[in-house]
């Protein structure tokens, strides 16, 4: 069989198979070069075009993961090197990258993306011809779908290398990568997101949104590419630099989905999260070795900042109802009648931005000493705008377990947050009064979220061995306070169980006090008190079958005495009569935790060193009776 009569699906079946066809190399070679040919455009040659590059890129990819016999390896290697060699393919998928078709322009992108990924894999280089047309495309700034294929296609290969795929030395191979195409990801950025730089008929709407989507990807991997392995440049710095370019996508003309996107973005900078969910785990950040990311990330809080005084938080759009893929079809699960993404990344971008601000050294010029209490103000009345707190006698700190409610990470991130707001508000005003009107009450925040879990220590527990989230500092940082602010706890306790009167006054048909989330209209997805139905990352029930962690529960004595089992039924009918109070159900809460811990600890089957948290967990006891 001569090449022009190749069956080219018959390849694909038995490249699938692991096995080769039985024309030489060169011809098969010669036979895929020929469907790049300059032809009048038809739907069949344009379907032939995309069933060629898809082969290319299948035959690349099992070169890659190496999943071919030795036989057919040697086979579709030489016939990639006639490709790219004398055959100049590189080319033909650079000048497709123009074509009117984007499912041809999309296609040679990712073929393309392949290519390079095997060859950094192979011999550590990249090609500079893709590079030189990358930089050629970001330098014209027009949103199109050769830029598309572009962005994407770069993302691809910068999310290979933190991937690991292509090997070590990511840190070099980044680096040079990035070196000819900083200017140009720069200028990209300046003309793309200012909208007074291009004219009127270069920014058609849904051909920008998509663009401007597929920059935010390439965006994130810089970011993780510096947080990971300290590769800064100067296209990697002008995100933070001049930040005030992504806040002000809220107001362009652009889809839901964009101004979404670029809220995720900020917030995953200011939170260092870029890339968490597709790159290497085995690559530790490594940004002591990027000494401008502190600086960089300070310039970005200070700008937002600035935009919320001037009223940024009003231009945020929130659908009334959640919408999924950035399609327009708004559904509502179960009661949730808000874009709750938005609505997060919105909280968290303020909070952590003032974070950042309070942590910072002075800096000459700037503004040391910011007003905590007006910022969140703002952030309690953009809530309520979108209908957070619908009840109006819901106490106003319950916006952290409405917001947060469906995302456990963002949650713990928020409620640690707020505790290094609170204290740094109080240090300002040498008082904690009114620290509820404004949302920020860390001992509130803990009640509400252990309420929210109804008192389930078993629930934390798993947070607390989970990486999940940021729980375990979270519950360092808050029990530290609470060994500090015996009465406030217990004023917090207080104005909790009165707003639960005040709510059953006003609703006579509430007989009992329901959980925040009841209240505010939000159902946990997989919080359970009985703890049956939840799938538990330990088996804690047979721990209690360990006499040797008995011996390590504060005060009981080595032996399993008469008097320990005294004080042990004394407990538990201290706890029953706690439980009647809300103070009292936080504290057995706490009590079952470290009893928890303990017993996992001395059987070894907790995940580290639990001695500090512990140490905390024993110092709240003669608390709790005091207070008692």
């Amino acid at each position: 069989m001569d090449a022009s009569g190749l069956d080219l699906q018959a390849v694909f079946g038995l490249l699938r198979a692991g096995s080769a066809p039985s024309v030489s190399s060169e011809e098969l070679a010669r036979r895929v070069s020929s469907c790049f040919m300059s032809q009048a455009p038809s739907v069949t040659h344009t379907d032939l075009m995309c069933l060629c590059l898809t082969l290319t890129e299948s035959i690349i990819s099992r070169l890659t993961a190496q999943s071919l016999p030795q036989d057919a390896t040697k086979y579709y290697e030489d016939v990639m090197r006639r490709l790219f060699g004398e055959m100049h393919l590189m080319g033909k998928l650079v000048s497709l990258l123009r074509s009117g078709d984007k499912l041809v322009s999309h296609l040679s992108g990712k073929c393309m993306s392949v290519y390079i990924i095997n060859d950094i894999r192979i011999s550590g280089g990249s090609s500079w011809m893709w590079r030189h047309a990358c930089a050629e495309v970001f330098e014209k700034s027009v949103s199109s779908g050769e830029l598309d294929s572009c962005l994407w296609s770069l993302t691809a290969v910068i999310k290979a290398v933190l991937r690991g795929d292509t090997g070590p030395n990511q840190r070099d191979v980044l680096t040079k990568l990035l070196s000819g195409l900083d200017s140009s990801i720069a200028c990209l950025y300046t003309h793309l997101l200012t909208p007074d730089t291009q004219e009127p008929h270069k920014r058609e709407p849904l051909s920008l949104s998509r663009s401007m989507c597929e920059f935010f990807d390439l965006l994130e991997v810089l970011s993780a590419a510096r947080l990971r392995y300290g590769v800064c440049s100067s296209a990697q710095r002008i995100m933070f630099v001049e930040s005030r370019a992504l806040l002000h996508v809220v107001r362009a003309d652009v889809e839901y989905l964009v101004k979404k996107r670029a809220l995720l973005l900020l917030k995953r900078s200011l939170l260092r999260r870029a890339g968490e969910d597709w790159a290497s785990a085995e690559a530790q950040c490594e940004s002591r070795e990027d000494p401008d990311l502190t600086e960089d990330t300070l310039i970005m809080a200070d700008k937002v900042l600035q935009e919320v005084t001037a009223g940024w938080l009003k231009e945020v759009p929130v659908k009334a109802k959640a919408s999924f893929f950035g399609g327009n079809c708004e559904v509502s699960l179960g009661r949730t009648q808000k874009d709750d993404v938005i609505l997060r990344a919105v909280s968290l971008i303020l909070l952590k931005s003032l974070e950042i601000h309070i942590q910072s050294p002075p800096r000459k010029g700037s503004q040391r000493d910011i007003d905590v209490c007006g910022y969140l103000t703002e952030l309690m009345s953009f809530l309520q705008r979108h209908g957070t707190l619908v009840s109006p006698d819901a106490h106003s700190c319950s916006w952290v377990s409405v917001v947060f409610a469906e995302q456990d990470d963002d949650m713990m991130e928020s409620a640690k947050t707020l505790i290094g707001l609170y204290l740094y508000q109080k240090s300002l005003s040498c008082s904690d009064s009114g620290v509820c009107v404004w949302g920020c009450n860390p001992h509130c925040h803990f009640i509400l979220l252990l309420r929210s879990l109804s008192f389930d220590h078993s629930v934390l527990l798993d947070f607390l061995i989970s990486s999940e989230t940021c729980f375990l500092e979270y519950c360092v940082r808050y029990l530290k306070l609470l060994r500090e602010e015996q009465t406030a706890f217990s004023s917090s306790c207080r104005h909790i169980e009165d707003c639960d009167c005040a709510g059953r006054r006003t609703d006579p048909a509430i007989q009992a006090p329901p959980a925040v989330s009841e209240m505010l209209d939000v159902v946990p997805c997989t919080r359970s008190s009985a703890g049956n139905d939840v799938q538990r990352l330990v088996d804690y029930g047979s721990s209690d079958e360990s006499e040797e962690a008995e011996e390590c529960v504060p005060g009981r004595n080595s032996g399993n005495t008469e008097a320990d089992s005294g004080r042990t039924q004394s407990g538990m009918v201290q706890t029953e009569h706690e439980s009647d109070s809300l103070l009292g159900k936080v504290f057995a809460c706490l009590v079952d935790l470290r009893t928890a811990v303990t017993r996992l600890h001395n059987r070894g089957l907790f995940p580290y060193n639990p001695k500090s948290l512990l140490k905390l967990l024993n110092s709240i006891e003669p608390h709790r009776n005091m207070l008692s």
